[in-house]
C-alpha cells in the first residue's frame, strides 16, 4: 500500500489476491490506502454495502466532461483466496451493466470498468454493458481486444507493463476515437523518488535477514507459473518430499498455485528472500487420513482445470500419477500408485497438505471431509517446513522422476 500510495493512484480494485491474507487484513490496508477502491460487486456478507467501505462508483470531471468508473472482482476469488469467503461476490456481468447505466443517467460521458476477471469475462461486460473503456486484470500477459464499442487491455503481471489508453471525445461527449500504448516496465526507465525512498525503508528494515544463505543448490530450480499448475516440477517435488517427510505422511500434496515468484531459480546460493518469495502466503502444513477414494477424487479435481493453468494443479510425494489431459474434465486419472502399490480406494492414507487445500481452496475439495490428525494451529508453516529441508541438506539438486505421468508428452 505504501508503494501504491506513493504512486499517485486515482482509484483501483480489488483483485483475488488482495484477499491471500484474509478479509480482516484487507480491510487494513484499505484503510491506510490514499486511494479509492472501487467495487461494484464484492459486498460486506453482512449489510447491502460494498466490502472494506470500497465505493460502488466514482465520477471524475475531466475537462468539462464527466468520466464514470466502477470495479468489479472475478466471482472465483471466493474459492481461490483464503479471505473470499467472507465475500459476497455477485454477478460481474448484471452488476457492471446496471451500473453503467446508472453512470449514463448521472451524466457520465465515458464509462470505465476497471476489472480483475477472465477475459471471457471482460467480454461478457463488454457484449453487455455501455461501457467504452475496460482496464482488466487477472490474465498475466500484455493483451488487447475490442468487443463491441468497447477496447478491453490487460497490463500483465508483476508491473511489467503500463497501458495507456488514449480517448478522444467530441464536444457533445461522443467517442470519436481511441488508441492504446504498452510501455515496458524495466530498469531503463528512471526510478520514481517516491516510490525508490519507501523501497529504500523496506530494504532497511528487511534486507539483511531476507539476505541470509540458507543453503545452495546445484540446479536450476523450475518455479515458473505454467510448469508448476500443469507438469511436474523439480522444485515442487522438492516442496511436496519436505511436507511428507515433516509430517510423517503416506503422500504429500501441495497445489501449484501455492508456489509463486514465476521465474526459474538460477542454481547457486539459496537465501531467505528466495524462499518466502517463493511461498509469500501463511500456508500451515496439516496432516489428514483420507481414502484411497477420496485422494483419487482430489487428485482428478487438481487436473479439472489443467488446459487454463488452473491453481489447484497438485505437486505431489509419495505417489505416481499417469493422467491424459485431453480427456473431459473429471476422468483424465489414468493410474495412481502410492508407495510403489495401486491405489486402494477402500484403504486408509495419511496426507501431508497445505491448509488452504484441507479447505478446499482451488476446487480441490474432496480432502475438507478427512479426518484432522495435524490442524493448521499444531501443523508447521509450510515456508518453514522448505527452509528446514534446505538448512538440513546444504545444498539441494532436485531433479524429476516421472511421479507425474502427462500420457500426451
Amino acid at each position: 500500500i505504501s508503494v501504491l500510495n506513493a504512486l499517485g493512484l486515482d482509484v483501483a480494485t480489488f483483485g483475488n489476491h488482495e484477499f491471500d491474507f484474509g478479509a480482516a487484513v484487507l480491510r487494513e490496508r484499505m484503510a491506510e490506502s490514499r486511494f479509492v477502491w472501487l467495487s461494484a460487486n464484492a459486498f460486506e456478507r453482512a449489510g447491502d454495502r460494498p466490502f472494506g467501505g470500497a465505493a460502488r462508483d466514482r465520477v471524475l470531471p475531466l475537462g468539462g466532461l464527466h468520466v464514470g468508473l466502477f470495479g468489479l472482482t472475478t466471482p472465483e476469488t471466493a474459492s481461490t483466496s483464503a479471505g473470499g469467503a467472507d465475500v459476497d461476490f455477485r454477478d460481474p456481468t448484471a452488476t457492471g451493466a446496471a451500473v453503467a447505466a446508472d453512470l449514463r443517467r448521472r451524466g457520465a460521458h465515458l464509462v470505465v470498468a476497471v476489472t480483475h476477471q477472465h477475459m471471457r469475462a471482460d467480454r461478457a461486460l463488454a457484449a453487455a454493458a455501455d461501457v467504452d473503456v475496460i482496464l482488466g486484470g487477472h490474465e498475466h500477459e500484455p493483451l488487447v481486444a475490442e468487443e463491441g464499442k468497447a477496447v478491453i487491455t490487460k497490463a500483465g503481471s508483476d508491473a511489467r507493463y503500463l497501458v495507456e489508453v488514449d480517448v478522444w471525445l467530441r464536444p457533445d461527449g461522443a467517442l470519436a476515437e481511441r488508441s492504446w500504448t504498452f510501455h515496458e516496465v524495466s530498469a531503463r526507465l528512471p526510478e520514481d523518488p517516491n516510490v525508490a525512498a519507501v523501497v529504500r525503508d523496506y530494504e532497511a528494515r528487511l534486507g539483511r535477514e531476507l539476505a541470509l544463505e540458507v543453503g545452495r543448490t546445484t540446479v536450476p530450480l523450475e518455479a515458473r507459473r505454467g510448469p508448476l499448475r500443469t507438469q511436474e516440477s523439480n522444485l515442487g517435488d522438492f516442496v511436496a518430499d519436505a511436507m511428507r517427510a515433516r509430517l510423517d505422511a503416506d503422500v504429500g500434496l501441495v497445489n501449484g498455485g501455492g508456489l509463486r515468484t514465476d521465474r526459474v531459480i538460477p542454481a547457486g546460493t539459496l537465501t531467505r528472500r528466495d524462499v518466502l518469495g517463493l511461498l509469500p502466503f501463511t500456508n500451515v502444513v496439516m496432516k489428514l487420513a483420507v481414502s484411497g477414494a477420496r485422494l483419487r477424487e482430489a487428485l482428478e479435481q487438481g487436473l479439472s482445470r489443467l488446459e487454463r493453468e488452473g491453481g489447484g494443479y497438485l505437486q505431489v510425494s509419495g505417489l505416481r500419477l499417469a493422467y491424459d489431459p485431453r480427456l473431459p474434465a473429471g476422468r483424465r486419472v489414468l493410474g495412481v500408485e502410492v508407495g510403489g502399490a495401486p491405489l486402494d480406494p477402500a484403504r486408509t492414507y495419511t496426507a501431508a497438505v497445505v491448509d488452504w487445500i484441507a479447505r478446499g481452496g482451488d476446487g480441490v475439495t474432496a480432502l475438507r471431509d478427512g479426518r484432522v490428525l495435524v490442524d493448521a494451529v499444531s501443523g508447521p508453516q509450510l515456508s518453514d517446513v522448505l527452509l528446514d529441508a534446505i538448512t538440513a541438506r546444504g545444498t539441494i539438486a532436485p531433479a524429476l522422476d516421472g511421479r507425474l505421468r502427462d500420457a500426451t508428452r
